[in-house]
């Protein structure tokens, strides 16, 4: 019973090494070029003779795609630059948003403040309106309430 246990157990440690054994990439082994191979950067007759028939339509190729390249720097530096100016004019937009509201508040906040002090004019002279009343001034009795428009 303790003998297949401990089979079982050398088999678990040495199965990763077995498999790397077995399994070695391709990849891995250096292998030699094939003697026709044209893409090597070499110097030898065969190699000059093919760059000198392909050097023409490789330099037309390069050129286009150059060209091509310029037309579309040019065509997004137009994008770019509509979109700066849209940007630019959202900006401005927005700013002269921001200056109305405040114009806005402050305009809100300067008719609060009429109100409130045309308010507190108008307690202040029915708190004297009572006070008079109150001491016996029939007069001051009959009076209307002040109405706090008439102090704005």
């Amino acid at each position: 019973m303790f003998r297949p246990l401990m089979i079982g157990a050398a088999l678990f440690v040495a199965a990763p090494a077995l498999a790397q054994m077995q399994a070695t990439n391709p990849a891995d082994r250096p292998s030699t070029p094939l003697p026709d191979a044209t893409a090597q950067d070499s110097s030898n007759a065969r190699s000059d003779a093919i760059a000198a028939q392909t050097a023409p339509g490789v330099a037309a190729a390069n050129e286009d795609v150059a060209a091509q390249a310029r037309l579309q720097s040019g065509a997004a530096a137009a994008v770019n630059t509509a979109n700066d100016a849209r940007y630019r004019a959202d900006v401005r937009r927005y700013r002269a948003a921001m200056r109305t509201r405040r114009q806005v508040i402050a305009s809100d906040a300067a008719l609060q403040a009429d109100r409130e002090r045309a308010y507190a004019m108008a307690m202040s002279d029915w708190r004297e309106q009572v006070r008079a009343c109150k001491k016996g001034h029939s007069r001051a009795c009959k009076l209307p309430t002040p109405n706090p428009q008439n102090y704005m």
